[in-house]
Formats: structure tokens, C-alpha cells, sequence
């Protein structure tokens, strides 16, 4: 049998064990009675000082701490103490900002949070900079931007410190900064295996639930507010909503109209395609489909998906440039969804002529491989490339499914990725893209989709000048639309560009414009005529918080859309919206 403990002994565990919660000290009391016995009181001694310094890291997490504390003994089993120390303090410092208040708690709740927030700051922040200068004052506001995790570098210029004070006195601003953390907890929970094929595909129970209560208020917010043009004419928010891009029917329909245009484009000009997936190397993957866990991902330092999506960016830049070095000419869209595990990847769809896209996919494949070339597996993962043969069916058919996954799962019965149903799965995929910032899709080589959508606005009184594009883009013909804007790759010099209205000073005292409508040269064509104004649904006044320049008892625009004159002839024009 080994030597018992001494009482010197003890007297030192006891003196550590002070330190953390009773319930904590009685768990802990009983693990070493056993390692007493098993491996004797100085290997018990040294797991628990680890210990320790695991729970002191883990009194600082707050409602994180059931899923933080188990990966952190994950971890330490694994790979040592050591590790699961160093990771629980990354951890500490990246939860600074998130207590329980912000993790937790939404709506109204929220709101009271960010008005306490935003008073504070406006009362402190404008009793340091009369009692203490304004030197003082801009210390304080930096200590309270990077409690906030916001990165700000422009002290050198005082109207953009100037702006960026008058945002932090609204609770607006602080309860976006709050929201903005809750990316920061669905990454550490992915980090703990709560997102992954077997638990929740691509973004965590925790971030779901928060996505659908947001959705709930979200559609609560459109519903309850309507917008009044200076006409007197009313649409609640919901209806204007319902027949823009964000409605997914719609939206899954310009995306679709434009595929198939480009595809007919490249028809017309004899061109190939090919259809592509890029994937980040294994270090950015966090968790096997089985649930296992990756060791690189820890290694590398547990990168985010935004992260990964940097990493996909950067490739595609490097790949663009030596694209345009060796004078190839390329067009098509990009897709991103993500692996079970939230990591990112690239589906892209791209034309050119045969012997330029020869030389493209080589150059494609190059760049795909030039991170971690040599770990196992990277030629099968890291890239695949497939000529789409017209004979085997429509570009479009190949990333048709890719688009409804992505938006709303119609069409599509099971997630291949998942083997779970396509809806279900397009909801989580949806916040998933919410929650991390990711733009889904993407064209390039192309023209402006901005003159397309402005030139739909109209429905009479169209120049001669712009007669054709106009009669293109409402028609829905992308193709032709796009040959009469200059073809694929016209970049600059397409012939419509947007028109932007004179800068103006927004609330904050900053400089912005507002799309008023497109350009032919120096000659411009108004496609917005309407000043709108917010309000409640049938009060007639609003109620809102946050400007520095407006009272809570009247209308307030929406948006900055123009100050321009309606079209000639006067009369109630009624607005068209699609």
C-alpha cells in the first residue's frame, strides 16, 4: 500500500482547495482519496494544482461553464494540463465580454442592458472630458471600445472620433455590439464539439435557438412598423420586405435568372465550364462527422470559420491576380456553404474560353495546394475540379441544388452532407451564414447586378437612350442584359453605372451617399423618387431611441432614398416594388 498523505500535506491541499466552490472542494477531496491510493499523494498533489488552475480560469465563465469545463478535461486527458490551461485562458479572454446578461438574455432585456451601457458611457465620458480634457476622455472611450471587442485606429481624426462617440451614447449601438459576441460564443462552442454532424450540423443548438428568436423578432419588428412616403402613401415593412431580395422566393430567382443567363452567354461566345470546390486544409476543420476531434485544429489555434473563410478569400485573390497576370479571362459565381463542422468551402461555377480555362484549372489547382500540401489525404480533399459537359445537363443543374440548400431547401429532398432534410438543414445554414458574416453567393467577371436591379424599378416614361438594357433587365434576360452592358468582364467600363447622390451628413456628423438611380456618362436617370418615413402601424409617430438630432415623437427616415422630383405629369405615382 503507498504512503498516506502527510499532514503537511493536508494542510496545502486544504489551503488550495479554500479557493473554489464547496461542491467543487467535495468532488475534488474524493478524486484524491482515490489517486492517494492508486498512485500515491504526490501525483495526487500535481492533479490538483492543475486542476485548480483550471477551476480558477473556469469562476471567471460564466453559463459556458458546463460545455467549457468538460473540453477543458477533455483536453487536459488528451493532451496534458498544460494545453487545457492554455486554451481556458484563451477562452477567459475571449468571454470577457459575455457574461450571462448578454449570453442569455434578448428582447427587452437586452435593451435595458444596452441603456444602461450607453448612459454610463455618456455621463462618464462627458464628466472626464470637462474635468479631465478630452485626451482623458478618448482613453476612456478606448478602454470601453475594446471591453466592446471593437476594433477602432482612427484617433488621429477627430470627426471619425467624433462619430464613433455619438454612436456609443445609443443603446442601439451597444446592444449590436452585444449581438456581435454571440459569434464568439457559438465559435468556443464549436470548439467543445457542440457543433458537428452527430450533435447540431453547422451551427449549435445555442445558435439556432438564437437565430429563430431573432427571426421571431425580426418579423414582430416588420410587422408592428410601416413605412409613409411623402404621397401618404403606407406599406407596413413586411410587405416591402416580401417583394425584395430577402424574400427567399425571389431571391432564389435572381439567382437562378442570372445563372442561366450567364450560362447562355457562354453557349453563345462557345465557351467551357467547369465546376470547382475549394476546401481550407485540415487544420481548419474542427470535428469529424464521427464527433472525434481533429488535433491540427487545436494546434493551429482553433481557427474560426471566418477564419477559414479568410483563408478561401486569400486563395481565390491569389488565383484571380495570376489569372489576370496571364491574361485569362474567366466569369461565373461562387457559392459557400459549410461542412457539417462549420468550416467553410467553395463551390464555383466558371467560363472561359477552352484554351484559357486549361491553363485556369492549373492555376486553380496550384493555389488550392500551397498551404499543407503534404498532409495525408490533401490531393482527394483540398480541391476537385469537374468539366461540365453540356451533354450530362445545364451548368445551372450543377449548382442549382447548392442555392436551394443554401436558401430555403426546396426542391431538395435530403442534405447530402448531413443525410437530414433539405429544410431542416436550410435553416441551420441560414444562421449559420448569419451568425458568422458569410456572403453566400457571389458572381464575378460579370456587370453590375445594382444597374439590373434599379432598372426594374421603372415601369414608364424609360429614355430612348437606355430603352434596350431597361427592356433586358425587365424582361428578366440576363444575357442579353449583360452583351448590352458591355459582355462578361466589362468591369469599369460597362456602359449603366449606379448614381449616387451628393454626400451628406448622416446622424453620427458623417459623410454618406444613397443610390439615386444609374448613369449614362455624365447624363444620370433617377430610378428612386420617394422621401419614406418609419413610423409605428397606425400611430402616425414613432417611438425610437438612439439619434442625437431627433425626438421620440416624430418620423424619422428610414433611409436617405432621394430628394428628386417625381416623374413628370405629378398625380399620386403609386410605387412599384420587386
Amino acid at each position: 500500500m503507498l504512503n498516506p498523505p502527510t499532514n503537511q500535506c493536508l494542510i496545502w491541499r486544504e489551503q488550495h482547495l479554500s479557493g473554489v466552490s464547496r461542491q467543487d472542494a467535495e468532488r475534488l477531496r474524493l478524486c484524491l482519496d482515490d489517486l492517494d491510493q492508486k498512485e500515491g499523494y504526490v501525483k495526487a498533489n500535481t492533479w490538483l494544482r492543475g486542476v485548480i488552475d483550471r477551476l480558477t480560469l473556469l469562476n471567471n465563465v460564466s453559463v459556458m461553464r458546463p460545455y467549457v469545463e468538460k473540453e477543458a478535461e477533455r483536453i487536459a486527458k488528451r493532451k496534458g494540463n498544460r494545453k487545457a490551461i492554455k486554451w481556458l485562458k484563451t477562452v477567459v479572454k475571449r468571454l470577457r465580454y459575455c457574461d450571462e446578461l448578454i449570453t442569455n438574455l434578448t428582447g427587452e432585456e437586452l435593451a435595458a442592458w444596452a441603456e444602461k451601457k450607453s448612459a454610463h458611457f455618456e455621463k462618464t465620458f462627458f464628466n472626464i472630458g470637462q474635468n479631465q480634457g478630452k485626451e482623458a476622455a478618448k482613453q476612456f472611450m478606448a478602454e470601453a471600445l475594446n471591453q466592446a471587442g471593437v476594433v477602432f485606429d482612427q484617433w488621429n481624426k477627430n470627426h471619425k472620433v467624433i462619430a464613433m462617440a455619438a454612436r456609443m451614447i445609443t443603446p442601439e449601438w451597444w446592444a449590436r455590439q452585444a449581438k456581435k459576441q454571440w459569434r464568439t460564443v457559438e465559435n468556443i462552442l464549436r470548439e467543445c464539439g457542440e457543433v458537428h454532424n452527430g450533435a447540431s450540423p453547422y451551427i449549435s443548438q445555442w445558435g439556432l435557438n438564437k437565430f429563430r428568436k431573432q427571426q421571431e423578432a425580426n418579423e414582430a419588428f416588420l410587422k408592428g412598423w410601416e413605412a409613409e412616403n411623402q404621397h401618404g402613401q403606407k406599406f407596413t415593412l413586411e410587405e416591402l420586405a416580401s417583394r425584395g431580395v430577402s424574400n427567399p422566393f425571389i431571391r432564389r430567382g435572381e439567382l437562378m435568372t442570372r445563372i442561366r443567363g450567364t450560362e447562355e452567354l457562354a453557349v453563345e461566345f462557345g465557351h467551357v465550364g467547369y465546376f470547382l470546390t475549394l476546401t481550407a486544409p485540415s487544420k481548419y476543420h474542427a470535428v469529424r462527422k464521427s464527433g472525434s476531434r481533429i488535433s491540427k485544429f487545436f494546434e493551429a489555434g482553433c481557427p474560426t470559420p471566418r477564419e477559414s473563410q479568410t483563408y478561401l478569400c486569400n486563395v481565390w485573390a491569389k488565383i484571380r491576380a495570376q489569372a489576370k497576370r496571364e491574361g485569362i479571362h474567366f466569369y461565373g459565381i461562387r457559392v459557400v456553404e459549410p461542412h457539417h463542422d462549420a468550416t467553410p468551402h467553395w463551390h464555383i461555377m466558371v467560363f472561359g474560353e477552352a484554351k484559357q480555362m486549361a491553363a485556369f484549372v492549373e492555376i486553380f489547382k496550384a493555389y488550392a495546394m500551397e498551404e499543407d500540401a503534404d498532409e495525408k489525404g490533401a490531393d482527394d480533399a483540398r480541391y476537385d475540379v469537374k468539366f461540365m459537359n453540356p451533354a450530362e445537363g445545364t451548368a445551372a443543374g450543377y449548382i442549382a441544388k447548392y442555392i436551394c440548400k443554401s436558401i430555403d431547401g426546396s426542391h431538395i429532398e435530403r442534405d447530402l452532407e448531413t443525410g437530414k432534410s433539405a429544410a431542416d438543414m436550410a435553416e441551420n445554414i441560414t444562421a449559420w451564414a448569419r451568425r458568422h458574416g458569410i456572403r453566400q453567393f457571389q458572381f464575378f467577371g460579370g456587370v453590375s447586378v445594382t444597374v439590373w436591379r434599379e432598372l426594374r424599378r421603372l415601369k414608364k416614361d424609360i429614355d430612348k437612350k437606355i430603352q434596350p438594357i431597361y427592356e433586358a433587365a425587365d424582361k428578366g434576360r440576363w444575357k442579353d442584359f449583360t452583351k448590352l452592358m458591355g459582355g462578361f468582364c466589362a468591369g469599369r467600363n460597362q456602359k449603366l453605372k449606379p448614381y449616387y447622390s451628393d454626400t451628406e451628413e448622416n446622424q453620427y456628423g458623417e459623410l454618406c451617399a444613397s443610390i439615386k438611380g444609374v448613369s449614362l456618362g455624365i447624363e444620370t436617370f433617377v430610378t428612386r423618387f420617394y422621401d419614406w418615413t418609419i413610423q409605428r402601424a397606425g400611430a402616425g409617430s414613432v417611438s425610437v431611441t438612439g439619434s442625437l438630432s431627433l425626438g421620440a415623437a416624430e418620423p424619422f427616415p428610414r433611409t436617405r432614398v432621394n430628394n428628386c422630383t417625381p416623374p413628370s405629369g405629378g398625380g399620386n405615382y403609386q410605387p412599384i416594388y420587386q
